[in-house]
Order: C-alpha cells, then sequence, then structure tokens
C-alpha cells in the first residue's frame, strides 16, 4: 500500500472536483508532503496549462503545480477567429437551401377588400450629363439617374433645346460634359383602376434581387472616373458649364404603372416592410410605402393563430402626375462614361 501514497493527494483534489468524496476510498492518512487542501477549490486561472501524464504509467509523479486538476475540470479553448478561407465563411455567403422568409400557412394572407390612395407631392432629383461645346451648344445628353423614366423622352427633347455659357479654364472655352442635378417636385394623383395581387411567400420561393435605388449621396459616391473622349474633364475647369435658357416639356405624365414588393404583413396586418422588387417609376416607391402602411391585411394563420408572413405584391393600374422643374445645379463632379 506505501508504494501507492504518492499518488494519493492528487487523487483527493480530483474526486472532490468530481463531486464525489475522497474519503469513501482513501486510506488512513499517512504522513506526506502538504498537498493543496481538499477544501480549498485549485486556481486553475493562475497555473500554467501543463499535460497530464501519460495514462498506463503508474506511480508517475505528479509535476508541480498539479496539473491533474486540469483533468478533472477541462477548460474549453476558444475557437480561433474565422479567415476569409474558412468553409465556414464560404457556406455563409452561399444561398441558404430554403428561404428563410418563407412559412407554410393553412391560410395564407390577403389583400384588403379596396386599396385606397391619396394625393401627394414627392420630390426628386434627376442627374444628367450633357456634352457642351466651347459656343454653349448642347451636342448630346445622357440620363444618368432618372426617377421617373415614364417622361425620359420629353425630357431628352428639352435638354436638346437648352442653352449654356460653356465651360472655361482661364479665359478659354472648351468642350466638356457637363454634370446637371435637377430638382423636381412631382404632384402625384392618387392611382385609379389599381390592381393588386398578393402571393405567399414559401420556403420553395426563390429569393429575389431587390431594386438598387439608394439615396442620392449614396449613388454619387458609387461613381467612376469618367472614360477619355476629347472632351476636357470637368474636374479641371474654373469655371462649369452653366445653363441659361432651359425650357422644360417633360411636365407631366398619365399613364399605366406598375410595382412589386416584397411585403411582411404582422399578425395584426399591418405591413412592417416593404422592399421594392420593381418599379415604372421610381419616385412612386416611397408612395406605394406609404399607401400600403394604412391598409389593413388578413393576416395569414398557422396552427389556427394569426402569423407573421412574407408575400409578393403586385400593384399595376393608372397614375397622373405632374412635374415641376424647381432647380438647377451644375455639379464639379464628371458623371458621363462612369
Amino acid at each position: 500500500m506505501r508504494r501507492f501514497f504518492p499518488l494519493l493527494p492528487a487523487l483527493c483534489v480530483a474526486l472532490v472536483l468530481l463531486g464525489g468524496s475522497a474519503n469513501a476510498q482513501e486510506p488512513e492518512a499517512t504522513p506526506t508532503p502538504t498537498p493543496t487542501p481538499a477544501s480549498e477549490p485549485p486556481r486553475v486561472e493562475s497555473e500554467p496549462l501543463s499535460p497530464p501524464p501519460p495514462p498506463g504509467v503508474p506511480g508517475a509523479p505528479a509535476p508541480a503545480p498539479t496539473p491533474v486538476l486540469l483533468v478533472a475540470v477541462p477548460t474549453p479553448t476558444p475557437a480561433p477567429p474565422a479567415r476569409v478561407s474558412d468553409s465556414a465563411v464560404v457556406a455563409i455567403l452561399e444561398a441558404p437551401g430554403a428561404n428563410p422568409f418563407g412559412i407554410v400557412a393553412q391560410t395564407p394572407a390577403a389583400l384588403p377588400p379596396k386599396l385606397t390612395f391619396v394625393d401627394a407631392i414627392a420630390t426628386a432629383a434627376k442627374f444628367v450629363s450633357v456634352r457642351v461645346d466651347r459656343a454653349g451648344r448642347p451636342m448630346g445628353s445622357r440620363p444618368e439617374r432618372d426617377p421617373i423614366p415614364s417622361l425620359a423622352d420629353e425630357g431628352q427633347r428639352s435638354l436638346a433645346r437648352w442653352t449654356f455659357e460653356p465651360g472655361r479654364k482661364g479665359a478659354e472655352a472648351v468642350e466638356t460634359w457637363g454634370s446637371l442635378r435637377l430638382d423636381l417636385e412631382v404632384e402625384i394623383d392618387a392611382p385609379r383602376s389599381v390592381q393588386g395581387v398578393l402571393t405567399p411567400i414559401t420556403p420553395a420561393t426563390p429569393v429575389p434581387r431587390p431594386l438598387l435605388w439608394p439615396s442620392d449621396e449614396v449613388w454619387l459616391e458609387g461613381r467612376k472616373a469618367p472614360l477619355t473622349d476629347g472632351t476636357v474633364p470637368l474636374e479641371t475647369l474654373d469655371s462649369p458649364p452653366m445653363p441659361t435658357k432651359t425650357p422644360w416639356d417633360a411636365d407631366s405624365y398619365k399613364g399605366p404603372f406598375s410595382a412589386k414588393f416584397w411585403v411582411k404583413v404582422k399578425s395584426n396586418g399591418i405591413v412592417e416592410k416593404a422592399v421594392p422588387l420593381e418599379a415604372s417609376d421610381p419616385v412612386l416607391i416611397g408612395y406605394l410605402r406609404r399607401a400600403m402602411s394604412s391598409w389593413a391585411f388578413r393576416p395569414a394563420q398557422a396552427n389556427g393563430a394569426p402569423v407573421d408572413s412574407w408575400n409578393e405584391l403586385v400593384l399595376s393600374g393608372q397614375v397622373a402626375y405632374d412635374v415641376e422643374l424647381k432647380q438647377i445645379a451644375s455639379l464639379r463632379r464628371t458623371l458621363a462614361g462612369s
């Protein structure tokens, strides 16, 4: 029995840490070097990590301080930070196998019996590039960001009739691409004869790409360097081309419109989110969001109770609006060729 006494202190501590009773198995006390008291828990945080002695070697001396304690209470090792090449990151970037927005509902959500709209006023900015020669004549124009594509032809015809003070580098007039921001005020009449179709999103529904229509500031920041076509870069001029005569014929529209959204209908029948997927005129996105936020939908039901649900909402009908050109700003940043 004496030959096993050197392992007794470590065995006592291990049994205490495992919740067992050391007194039930240890023999009568024999004077040994003073161990860590069994009633005092080990201070693992202040001790260096050392591997335990190899298993199956009886009487292997325990290195100081007692590393056997770490076997009884293993310390979890935190996972290293994920790298770009890790498979976990790749898995996150892959499309999910099932649509995370879809649910299986016994009763799908439904539109209200009548879709209500009101007259409204919206503001929007149209960005265009105009090539202006040394005499101030427009040689061509191109829309860069148009909130009302339904009036694109009328806008192009109007720009062709404008005249400019040409851009100058020092005292010399030069040919360049001018960049203009046209601030518009749009009076939207309540759409009539609107048709609405609401389709539930299921786990099998493909996830579409949303309509990319960021704020004007975000859009401008994303513009790239212009192409080289023989004109003088706008950024090198002392003064940009400035419009002097600006007739505007793109002042009204009456005709069809269409839009598509993914909408989240809450269990109380209110639209909480509306993600635009398509819009014939982006100026209508905010207007239609505001309109549907006042509608009382019939919520979807699952297991006999109303639940939140995602749905595809398609709207189409007739709309009319008047457009007033409120202000023209000549920018000092080239947009053409971006």
